[in-house]
């Protein structure tokens, strides 16, 4: 299976893309997660990178895909998470074979209260306050290591994160729809909710 995972911040794609990855064992990449790594080894590429996350924007076009092919190399099997976010990427990409295209929607006012609760590990696990809380308070369950708060997921950031995501990437959505490639399932929901919801449009 090769997939792509669409949505606004918060909408869910990293949980649903982790879930699919235990189950399944396809390879998950997340273009964000990649770009993050290059900032915490502080390359100069990482600044520029962190210039932009901080401020809630989008890392160039080109730079982001070369990135992400590079990672997929010939991976027969594959999650590409909130990847792409342009109409430019998705041209970019249009040699790469792709099974099926998920589009999770979710209303502005749930990604603000989702992502303002959202914690993380230094490993790249994730949690959330209300809907995937840890086992132990601040601590992931797998490392034991203390979490934190993305600076993009402060709720300003957050809100100008959404609006970049409508403007920008909500054409991506647009794309594929006319290609007759999207398929829309409502993020709302527990993730295990979503997930069964996920599961079901792969079966088809």
């Amino acid at each position: 299976m090769k997939l792509i995972i669409l949505g606004p911040p918060g909408s869910g794609k990293g949980t649903i893309s982790e879930l699919l990855e235990k189950e399944f064992g396809w390879f998950h990449l997340s273009a964000g997660a990649v770009l993050r790594e290059e900032v915490e080894k502080g390359t100069s590429l990482g600044k520029e990178i962190k210039k932009c996350i901080e401020k809630g924007k989008l890392v160039p076009n080109q730079l982001v895909t070369e990135i992400v092919k590079i990672e997929l190399g010939d991976k027969k099997s594959f999650i590409l998470d909130g990847f792409p976010r342009t109409v430019q990427q998705a041209e970019n990409i249009q040699d790469l074979p792709v099974d099926k295209i998920i589009l999770l929607d979710l209303a502005e006012k749930i990604v603000v209260k989702r992502l303002s609760g959202r914690r993380k590990c230094p490993k790249g696990h994730g949690y959330h306050l209300v809907y995937l809380p840890p086992k132990k308070k601040g601590i992931c369950n797998v490392d034991g290591l203390p979490l934190s708060r993305r600076a993009d997921d402060n709720p300003d950031v957050v809100k100008e994160r959404f609006k970049i995501y409508k403007k920008q990437t909500a054409p991506v959505a647009e794309y594929y729809k006319k290609k007759k490639k999207l398929i829309i399932v409502d993020s709302a929901g527990t993730p295990e909710e979503v997930y069964g919801r996920v599961k079901r449009v792969l079966k088809n």
